[in-house]
C-alpha cells in the first residue's frame, strides 16, 4: 500500500480514501482514549467526574495521575524505585542517546532524526548483504529499554528525556495499518513486532519511566492510545505458530495491564482463546513444537507462559488446564537438551541454554522432580530415567551414556520438514561428549540473502548422504507433509545392550526434487561410547551413481587415518572410521563448487562463520550400495580404539576389535507409538 501524501495527487476519489488512513499516528485519538474507560473501574472517579463535566483536558490529567499511582497491577520494578543504581552500565544508552542504534547486531548512526523504516543492509553499497530482519528488529524497541533502564538506575532524566523524544515521533511516525496484517519488508507493524513491544519490551519500558517529569502527561497518554492501538491490531491480525504466540501474548499483556478500558476483558479472553488452541495445534503430543527448532520451541514457551507469569501482577488467573498444558514442552527439553545442557541446533536453531526455562517448570510443576534435578545438577530431585529418547511425532532420537554434563549424547533427526524455519537435514546427527561438541551441523544462521544463508539451508551444512553431490529437496514436497498428525515411520528398539534408530529419506534430490534414490539410514547405540551408522543407498535406476556421506567436526584440524578420521580439541576428540567405501577426505573452508567445511559463528560478529574440517566418505556404484561407520568419542589426544569391521543385520550388530575379540548384540523392533 502506497503511503497517503502519494495518493492524494491521483484524483479526487483516491485522496478521499487515503484521507481516511491518518497521516500520523496514533489511530486512538485521545477523545476516543477517554471514552473507552469503564467508568465503573476503580480509581477512576475523578477521571469520570471530570467527563460529566465536560472536561477533556480534566479527565486526561486525573488519568494520567492515575496511571501514575495505582497499585494493580504491579510491575517487574518498582516504578518509584529510581536512582538506587547509579553505577550500572549505560553505555549501550549512551550510544542511542547520540542516535547510534544496533540491529541484529549491525550499528547504525542516525541524523538528527530516527528513521524507523530504514535499512542500511539495502542500500546501495552496503558492505551487509540485505537482510530485512534489520528494520523489523529495530521496531522491537530494544533502545527504548536502554534508554529506560539507563534512567531508572541514574535518576538521570537525560535518558528520559530522549525516551519521550522516541516515543512521541515513533508513534506520530508510524500508525498502524487498519486494513491489513502489515507483514511485509520495511513495516514497523510486522505482526510479531507488534507482539513483542506489547508483550515483552513495553512493559519493561512503561514502569521505569513513569516517575520521570520528561514522560509528561500528553506523552503518556499518547503512549496509551498506542497500546490501545496494538491491542486492537492484534486482535484483528493474527498469523500462526510462534509468531501467533507473540501476537497473543502482547495482546493478552494490553488487556491484563490496562484492565481499566472497557474492552480489556476481550482482548485478554481472545488472546488466552488463541493461545489454548495453539497448545494443540502447535505442540505434538511429544512436546516438541511443530517448527522442531528448538530455539523457536523455546520462543512459544515463553509466549505460553506469558499470562500465567503476569497472573500474580495482575490478578486475571489462567485456569489450572491451560498450565497442565505446557508440562509437556519441558518434557521435549529434557529429553532433547545436551549434556552442556544446551538444545541441539536442528533447523533455523542455535545451543540455547535450557536451565533457564527449568528455573521456571520447577515452580510450575513441582511434583516433577526430574526437572528440579536437571535444575540443580543432581544436588536435589531425582535422575531422569531413560536416557534414551524417542520422540514419534518429531521424528527425533536421542542417545545418552547418561544425565550428568560428561555424558556422551548422540541427537538423530528423522522428522518431518516441520512447519517453519526448515533445513534439508533428515536423517542428520549430532555428537556431543564429555562436555564437548563433536560432530556440529549449521544450525541457524542471520536471515539475510547471503550464499551463507543458502548454504546453512542446506545438506551441505548437515551430516546427511549427497547423491550425485546433490542434497535435500523436501521444500518440494506437499506442505501437508511438513507437519505430522501421527507419528513418524520411525523404527527404534532399546534394550540393556543396545539402541537403535531407523529412518528412510526419499523425498527427492536436487532443485528438481528428483526421485534418484532412497536413502535408509540406521544408528546404533552401544554403550557407553560407540555408535555405528548403516547407510543404504537404492537407486531408482540402474545407473551408477554416487554417494558422499558428510560429518562436520567441530575443531580447528583433523587428519584422516587409514580409512576414517580422527580429530582432537581441548583434551576431546572424535574418531569416525568408514568400511566399504572408496576413500575419504578432509574439506575445509570451501566456497567453490559449493560451499563446504563451514560453521556459523556468532562470536566472530555479524554474519560470522569459521572453517572447520568436513569429512566426505565418498562410494559409487550401480544398484544398492551401504556405507557402514563407527563413531567413538575420546577424551584425550590419543584415539580411542576402533572396531576392525562391522556388521549390522536386520536385528543384530557385530563389532571385531584389533585384538580379535567381538562384541554382538541383538534387538527386537518396538512399533512407533504416540
Amino acid at each position: 500500500m502506497r503511503p497517503w501524501w502519494c495518493l492524494v495527487f491521483a484524483g479526487p476519489a483516491l485522496a478521499i480514501a487515503a484521507l481516511a488512513e491518518p497521516a500520523m499516528g496514533p489511530r486512538t485519538s485521545r477523545a476516543e482514549l477517554l471514552a473507552m474507560l469503564d467508568p465503573a473501574g476503580p480509581g477512576l472517579e475523578a477521571v469520570r467526574d471530570a467527563l460529566r463535566a465536560g472536561d477533556e483536558a480534566a479527565a486526561a490529567a486525573a488519568l494520567a495521575r492515575h496511571l501514575r499511582t495505582r497499585t494493580r497491577p504491579t510491575w517487574s520494578v518498582e516504578p518509584a524505585a529510581v536512582g538506587r543504581n547509579p553505577r550500572a552500565s549505560v553505555s549501550e544508552a549512551r550510544q542511542v542517546m547520540r542516535h547510534r542504534l544496533v540491529s541484529i547486531g549491525i550499528p547504525w548512526q542516525f541524523g538528527e532524526t530516527v528513521d524507523w523504516g530504514f535499512n542500511p543492509t539495502t542500500q546501495p553499497g552496503s558492505p551487509w548483504p540485505a537482510n530485512h530482519e534489520w528494520t523489523w528488529q529495530l521496531n522491537r524497541h530494544a533502545s527504548w529499554l536502554d534508554l529506560a533502564k539507563a534512567y531508572h538506575n541514574t535518576g538521570d532524566e537525560a535518558y528520559a528525556a530522549k525516551l519521550a523524544e522516541f516515543i512521541r515521533q515513533w508513534i506520530r511516525a508510524c500508525p498502524p495499518p487498519s486494513d491489513r496484517a502489515d507483514n511485509v519488508r520495511g513495516s514497523k507493524w510486522r505482526t510479531i513486532e507488534a507482539g513483542i513491544r506489547a508483550g515483552s519490551v513495553w512493559p519493561e519500558v512503561w514502569p521505569r519511566v513513569l516517575a520521570s517529569k520528561s514522560i509528561d502527561d500528553d506523552t503518556l497518554l499518547l503512549w496509551l492510545a498506542s497500546w490501545v492501538d496494538h491491542a486492537r491490531y492484534l486482535l484483528r491480525f493474527k498469523t500462526a505458530a510462534n509468531w501467533l504466540t507473540m501476537e497473543a501474548n502482547g495482546l493478552y499483556h494490553v488487556g491484563a495491564l490496562f484492565p481499566e478500558f472497557r474492552e480489556a476483558g476481550e482482548w485478554r479472553a481472545a488472546a488466552l482463546e488463541r493461545l489454548t488452541a495453539e497448545l494443540d495445534l502447535q505442540v505434538y503430543p511429544d512436546g516438541a513444537q511443530i517448527e522442531l527448532a528448538p530455539a523457536y520451541h523455546g520462543v512459544s514457551l515463553h509466549n505460553f507462559l506469558g499470562p500465567i507469569e503476569l497472573a500474580p501482577r495482575t490478578g486475571f488467573a489462567v485456569p489450572a488446564s491451560y498450565t497442565a498444558k505446557l508440562e509437556r514442552m519441558y518434557d521435549y527439553l529434557l529429553a532433547s537438551m545436551q549434556p552442556t545442557r544446551r538444545m541441539p541446533p536442528f533447523n533455523d536453531s542455535s545451543e540455547g541454554d535450557v536451565i533457564r526455562y527449568f528455573e521456571t517448570a520447577v515452580r510450575r510443576f513441582p511434583a516433577r522432580r526430574d526437572f528440579r534435578w536437571v535444575l540443580t545438577d543432581g544436588r536435589e530431585g531425582e535422575m531422569p530415567p531413560a536416557p534414551v529418547r524417542y520422540l514419534p511425532f518429531a521424528g527425533q532420537v536421542f542417545f545418552r551414556s547418561g544425565w550428568d554434563r560428561d555424558a556422551v549424547w548422540l541427537g538423530f533427526d528423522a522428522g518431518p520438514y516441520g512447519y517453519g524455519h526448515q533445513h534439508e537435514d533428515k536423517l542428520s546427527i549430532i555428537l556431543t561428549a564429555y562436555g564437548r561438541r563433536l560432530v556440529a551441523e549449521g544450525g541457524v544462521y542471520t536471515y539475510d540473502a547471503s550464499i551463507w544463508r543458502r548454504w546453512v539451508l542446506s545438506s551441505h551444512a548437515h551430516n546427511v548422504v549427497l547423491v550425485d553431490g546433490l542434497g535435500q529437496n523436501r521444500r518440494a514436497s506437499p506442505r501437508e507433509t511438513w507437519v505430522r498428525r501421527a507419528p513418524v515411520p520411525l523404527r527404534w528398539a532399546t534394550n540393556a545392550e543396545v539402541a537403535v534408530a531407523e529412518a528412510t529419506y526419499d523425498e527427492g534430490w536436487g532443485p528438481e526434487a528428483r526421485r534418484i534414490a532412497t536413502h535408509t539410514r540406521r544408528v546404533v547405540y552401544l554403550p557407553p561410547d560407540l555408535f555405528v551408522i548403516r547407510d543404504r543407498l537404492v537407486p531408482a535406476d540402474s545407473g551408477s551413481h554416487r554417494y558422499e556421506a558428510l560429518f562436520h567436526l567441530d575443531a580447528a584440524d583433523a587428519e584422516v587415518v587409514g580409512s576414517g578420521v580422527r580429530m582432537a580439541a581441548d583434551g576431546v576428540g572424535v574418531h569416525i572410521m568408514g568400511y566399504g567405501m572408496a576413500g575419504v577426505s578432509l574439506v575445509k573452508g570451501q566456497t567453490n563448487p559449493v560451499v563446504l567445511g563451514w560453521l556459523p559463528d556468532s562470536s566472530r560478529g555479524y554474519g560470522g562463520v569459521r572453517p572447520i574440517p568436513t569429512a566426505v566418505f565418498r562410494t559409487e556404484a550401480a544398484g544398492p550400495a551401504d556405507m557402514a561407520f563407527a563413531i567413538r568419542p575420546h577424551r584425550d589426544a590419543e584415539t580411542a580404539a576402533m572396531p576392525r569391521w562391522v556388521e549390522i543385520l536386520e536385528d543384530a550388530v557385530t563389532i571385531e576389535w584389533p585384538d580379535g575379540t567381538r562384541r554382538h548384540a541383538r534387538w527386537s523392533w518396538l512399533p512407533s507409538r504416540p
